[in-house]
């Protein structure tokens, strides 16, 4: 099968889309869409990405960019405890004597959307990510889902963002039988070399987030790194957090190609995680600079656990950082929990959460 997919910089003849078996689940009947679950949620340990941080010094185009461009909610600056604060230095590893101010961006109405922590740190601090190329090692994006790109894309464009590509993105992608399905995509350039993407399935397709009704747009409801690795950070959700892959693509005639890693938590319909890796002779080095708190960027993806102890207990058989925690804390996000941090094999915070009985 031929299918022409993108239209404008790049033009792509035809989608090689390699759908790598899952564990066990390879010897049963996969759900013909990847974005549907495969296991279910009965005994999953983790849920669904829940939460973002985002470090940046700039509160207007913030505001700009999320409240007017995607028509989230923003609160803040918080007035945050001592003890909040102090909680919230040791699980972003903030450095001693660095005060911080904290806005909260999300979609009220839409209970299952990625909440955004903003930290304003007090002084400049490196950016993570040099360039907005796509192909430069390191966090990367936040998707939102949409029933109409068109219109956000007038929106953002009116508003001076500027598109990553000439004109919104028609293409095509397939399910399990091969059975192709329209995607329309556009990605903007926004703070502190980072993107946000909108995107809607066609063909009837359920989208990647709930939608808020009234606006028909969703979300955040995915994010996406840039990784030298996929393999072991793909190991690493799988096996300390318990996510599925739901898919391994490798576009093979985009130019550079890349392959694209989806993980999901077990059941969840949201919320999901993007690996891309490019070939080694294709990728951009990243920065050096690590890619978590108090550096500029996406900083850190949030989720929350059944048992915050046996996550952990996973952490540490497998190896991986554990950077703060357990600490008990009243996020404004999630309300009052149990928070640890660990740090994925790229470097990247990791907060996981356990909700205590209010």
């Amino acid at each position: 099968m031929s299918l022409k997919i993108f239209h404008g910089r790049f033009s792509w003849s035809s989608l090689l889309m390699a759908i790598v078996p899952i564990g066990a689940a390879a010897q049963t009947l996969l759900p013909n869409d990847p974005m549907e679950p495969i296991a279910d949620a009965r005994d999953a340990i983790a849920g669904p990405l829940s939460g973002a941080i985002l470090i940046t010094r700039d509160v207007a185009l913030l505001r700009k960019t999320y409240v007017e461009g995607l028509g989230l909610t923003m609160r803040g600056p918080l007035h945050q405890s001592k003890e909040t604060l102090a909680a919230q230095g040791q699980l972003w590893a903030m450095p001693p004597g660095m005060s911080w101010e904290v806005y909260v961006l999300e979609r009220q109405v839409v209970t299952d959307a990625i909440k955004i922590i903003a930290v304003i740190p007090e002084r400049d601090t490196p950016v993570i990510r040099r360039s907005f190329a796509r192909e430069e090692t390191g966090p990367y994006a936040l998707g939102f889902p949409t029933s109409n790109v068109e219109v956000i894309d007038r929106r953002m464009i009116d508003q001076g963002f500027r598109r990553t590509l000439p004109s919104v993105n028609h293409y095509f992608l397939q399910l399990r039988d091969g059975t192709p399905y329209p995607i329309t995509e556009a990605s903007y350039e926004v703070a502190d070399n980072t993107r946000l993407v909108v995107l809607s399935r066609g063909n009837g397709l359920p989208q990647n987030g709930t939608l808020d009704p009234v606006t028909g747009v969703g979300g955040p409801a995915y994010s996406s790194l840039i990784v030298e690795n996929s393999v072991a950070m793909e190991f690493f959700f799988t096996e300390v957090l318990d996510y599925e892959r739901r898919t391994s693509r490798e576009w093979s005639t985009f130019s550079p190609r890349f392959r694209y890693v989806t993980l999901h938590a077990r059941g969840a319909r949201t919320g999901n995680l993007g690996l891309v890796e490019y070939a080694a002779e294709d990728r951009q080095a990243s920065t050096g600079v690590p890619p978590r708190p108090p550096n500029r960027g996406l900083a850190g993806w949030a989720f929350p656990v059944r048992s915050l102890s046996a996550i952990l207990h996973r952490a540490k058989a497998h190896g991986t950082p554990i950077l703060a925690g357990p600490i008990v804390v009243n996020d404004p996000r999630f309300g009052r929990v149990t928070a640890a941090s660990l740090l994925a094999p790229n470097g990247f915070l990791v907060e996981l959460f356990e909700k205590l009985d209010q």
